[in-house]
C-alpha cells in the first residue's frame, strides 16, 4: 500500500458522497486506502460513507472515534494506517491533482515530508532543486522561518508524510487542541525530519466539491489554544535545534504575539468587550508576550501598540 488518506468527518451526511467521489478521482492511479474517522456524528454520515465506499469499490474503512476532536481523529487514522505514506483530507479544503506528483517526489528523494507550491515561481524553483543535485533543498527550520516572517504556511490539507517517520519520531497531533493543532504538527515534522522536499506542483483547490458551511459555534477562550501550540513549538525548537537562536527568537517574539493578537481579534469579533478580553490575557499570562520586535510585520507592531496603550481605538482585523 503506497498511501493512506485520512478523512475526519462529523455530521456531513449530505456532503459525504461528493467528498468521496472527489477522493476516488484523485487516487485512481495510486495504490491507496481511505480511512474515514467519524467524530461522533448524530446523523447518517457513517452509514452513507460505508455504503458509498462499498458501491465505489474504494479500499478502506470507516472508524467511529466517539465525540472526539479532529486532532484525535487524525491520530487514530495514523495508527490504523497501512500505507507507506499518509495524507490528510479535510472536507472544507480539497486540493486536486497533487497526490501522484507528491508520491513520485517522495520516492525519488526519499523524503520524510513533502508539500507543494502556492504559485508558479515557487514551482519553478522547486523544479530546479529537483533537477540539480548542486541546489540544496532547504531544511525544515528555514521553512519555519519563512512561515513566521512571510506567512507562507504549509497547509495540512496538502502534505504527504512518510508514516514510518511519524511513528519512529512519535509525532502526533495534540488531541485536546481545537485551534493550532495542524500548525504545531507541521512544525514538529519540519523540525524532526531529515528530508523536507517541496514538490514542483502548484496547489489548486476544488471549491465545487468542498463542504460549504459557516462556523458551527463560537471559539471562545479555546482560541487561546493556538497560543499554547506556538509555545510548545518554541519548546520543541529549544530541544531539537538548540543552536538556532534566530528561529527561536522568531517563534517567541513574532509568531507568539501574532497568535495572541489573532485570539484578541476572534474574541472581539464574537462580541466580547475589551475589558473581558484584557482580563483573559491577564489571567492566562499572555500580556508578557505582547512586546514589539524589529522583525515583526509593521502591521502587527502597530496592532500590539494600539491594543496595549489605546485599546478603545483598537479594531479587530
Amino acid at each position: 500500500m503506497e498511501l493512506s488518506l485520512i478523512l475526519p468527518v462529523k455530521n456531513v451526511e449530505e456532503e459525504i458522497v461528493g467528498v468521496l467521489d472527489f477522493i476516488q478521482k484523485q487516487t485512481e492511479s495510486v495504490s491507496s486506502e481511505l480511512i474515514v474517522v467519524d467524530m461522533g456524528s448524530t446523523d447518517r454520515t457513517v452509514l452513507q460513507a460505508v455504503r458509498r465506499m462499498k458501491d465505489m469499490g474504494l479500499h478502506g474503512y470507516v472508524i467511529q472515534n466517539g465525540n472526539s476532536t479532529a486532532s484525535a481523529a487524525l491520530n487514530t487514522g495514523i495508527q490504523k494506517a497501512d500505507g507507506s505514506y499518509v495524507s490528510f483530507v479535510f472536507a472544507r479544503r480539497l486540493y486536486e491533482n497533487f497526490i501522484s506528483v507528491y508520491l513520485e517526489t517522495a520516492k525519488r528523494t526519499k523524503a520524510d515530508f513533502v508539500f507543494g507550491c502556492t504559485g508558479r515561481e515557487e514551482a519553478r524553483a522547486a523544479e530546479r532543486r529537483s533537477l540539480s543535485s548542486a541546489i540544496l533543498h532547504r531544511g525544515g527550520g528555514q521553512y519555519l522561518k519563512n512561515w513566521v516572517l512571510h506567512g507562507s504556511a504549509i497547509d495540512i490539507s496538502a502534505v504527504l508524510i512518510r508514516r514510518g517517520f511519524l511513528l519512529d519520531r512519535q509525532i502526533e497531533f495534540e488531541e485536546s487542541c481545537r485551534y493550532g493543532y495542524s500548525e504545531e504538527f507541521i512544525a514538529r515534522c519540519l523540525l524532526l525530519s531529515d528530508s523536507v522536499v517541496q514538490a514542483p506542483v502548484v496547489l489548486k483547490r476544488n471549491e465545487i466539491s468542498e463542504l460549504k458551511r459557516g462556523k458551527q459555534k463560537p471559539a471562545g477562550t479555546d482560541i487561546f489554544q493556538r497560543v499554547e501550540s506556538v509555545l510548545r513549538v518554541a519548546d520543541a525548537v529549544r530541544t531539537n535545534c538548540p543552536g538556532d537562536t534566530e528561529l527561536l527568537r522568531l517563534i517567541e517574539r513574532v509568531r507568539a504575539p501574532q497568535a495572541v493578537m489573532n485570539a484578541v481579534d476572534v474574541l472581539l469579533r464574537e462580541g466580547n468587550d475589551i475589558r473581558s478580553v484584557r482580563g483573559c490575557l491577564q489571567a492566562f499570562g499572555y500580556n508578557h508576550l505582547l512586546t514589539v520586535d524589529r522583525r515583526m510585520d509593521p502591521g502587527l507592531r502597530k496592532s500590539i501598540l494600539l491594543w496595549r496603550f489605546s485599546p478603545g481605538l483598537y479594531r479587530p482585523k
